[in-house]
């Protein structure tokens, strides 16, 4: 996979973290709820797919290029944890502190391997 679309899927990921963040802050403050089939299930079905093809080319680019700064098991963690801000974001089941910490992490490698990207790229 070209570095372009790797780039392009984790931005799109960054963007998708901070909406998530800023949905689950909204709703912890409002107490607001949304409509499981409705608008859960499909969005973070979307969000998931996403997240697929970032970690397949992910891994591929960490294969290909050995960035120095991140790593196969990063990679890893952000799957599993980008999956469930994507589903605490409505439903506000996680504590504050335990989703920002799982925000700052994703968010921290995404950013770093978007820099990876870029500095290959050049």
């Amino acid at each position: 996979m070209q570095t372009q679309s790797l780039l392009e899927l984790t931005e799109q990921m960054i963007e998708a973290a901070l909406e998530a963040e800023s949905r689950y802050q909204e709703g912890k403050e409002t107490g607001r709820s949304y409509d499981f089939f409705d608008i859960i299930k499909p969005d973070v079905e979307k969000k998931d797919r996403l997240c697929a093809f970032w970690t397949e080319a992910a891994l591929a680019f960490i294969q290909e290029n050995r960035p120095k700064y991140v790593h196969h098991a990063q990679i890893q963690a952000v799957t599993e944890n980008f999956g469930e801000l994507m589903l605490q974001s409505y439903v506000h089941h996680i504590h504050k502190k335990r989703y920002k910490d799982l925000t700052e992490s994703v968010l921290y490698t995404l950013r770093i391997l978007r820099d990876e990207i870029e500095k290959e790229g050049s």
